[in-house]
């Protein structure tokens, strides 16, 4: 194992503990560490990502089975609906491993993590919405269409297996300094603004 993935890897299993003591910020932080990953190895290089693929997968399923247990601790209905969707996942995931189908990742959405931040955000900023199996069929029909895109394009379509995060990110920078120079800088409208004193 490369320098590189041993870094990533601590991060990715440090950085969940914290779901324990807050679950929504803890939840937050992990799927930021599963987001930045790739980002943080094309910025450093300590020898490469050494089958990072497949070591990725299973530190997404440690963070998903702490938010999982934290679930636990929830009111019934929400409890049940976590555990039910974090089983759902976790069926597709050993799915995938066993046949690499990728097309089992669709199937079987990580509607499990939307649920779970919503839930969390739900106790931490409205305690008193109460959530009932009505509210919550609508909830998880919301939660799941930007689920079901994402799934599509990472997992079926594989549009972004190509792309490179560093330069996304440096391409849209760019991009947006772009457009603020041509709006603000050329047309320089806050320069012929007069002053109005007093």
């Amino acid at each position: 194992m490369t320098a590189e993935t041993l870094l990533i890897v601590v991060l990715r299993l440090i950085i969940p503990l914290a779901i324990f003591r807050w679950p929504l910020v803890g939840g937050v932080l992990a799927l930021a560490a599963d987001a930045l990953d790739i980002v943080l190895a094309s910025l450093i290089d300590l020898g490469g990502l050494w089958n990072y693929h497949a070591l990725d997968k299973l530190l997404d399923t440690y963070y998903l089975a702490i938010e999982a247990i934290v679930a636990q601790r929830w009111a019934a209905l929400p409890r049940w609906t976590a555990t039910a969707l974090f089983g759902y996942r976790l069926t597709g995931v050993a799915l995938f491993e066993v046949t690499d189908i990728r097309v089992f990742l669709f199937i079987f959405p990580a509607l499990f993590e939307n649920f779970y931040l919503f839930y969390a955000a739900l106790r931490r900023f409205f305690p008193a919405y109460d959530l009932t199996p009505r509210r919550l069929a609508v909830w998880l029909a919301v939660l799941l269409v930007p689920k079901m895109i994402q799934e599509y394009v990472i997992h079926y379509a594989r549009w972004l297996d190509d792309v490179v995060a560093v330069d996304v990110i440096e391409d849209v920078t760019r991009a947006i300094a772009d457009w603020l120079r041509a709006v603000f800088g050329y047309v320089g409208w806050w320069r012929r603004v007069p002053l109005r004193r007093g």
